[in-house]
């Protein structure tokens, strides 16, 4: 289940230095080869949504999109 530190953001809602702040992260994490390759986030993602259509516990398929994050 999530949690509220887990829940998703709406950066709508950001200032404007916390939107380049976090565009700022991102992009030093591509410059430093923190990347995934688009196959395997499919593959995750395909994963934990197979999960929750096959009735799995929900925790099962959050855990699986987690890891996405810490990938």
């Amino acid at each position: 289940m999530l949690t509220d530190m887990n829940k998703p953001e709406n950066s709508a809602k950001w200032s404007k230095e916390r939107f380049d702040a976090e565009l700022e992260k991102g992009y030093n994490d591509m410059l430093n080869g923190r990347t995934m390759p688009w196959d395997d986030i499919y593959a995750k993602l395909s994963k934990a949504l197979t999960e929750i259509k096959n009735g799995a516990q929900g925790v099962d398929a959050e855990e699986s999109i987690k890891g996405l994050k810490n990938s």
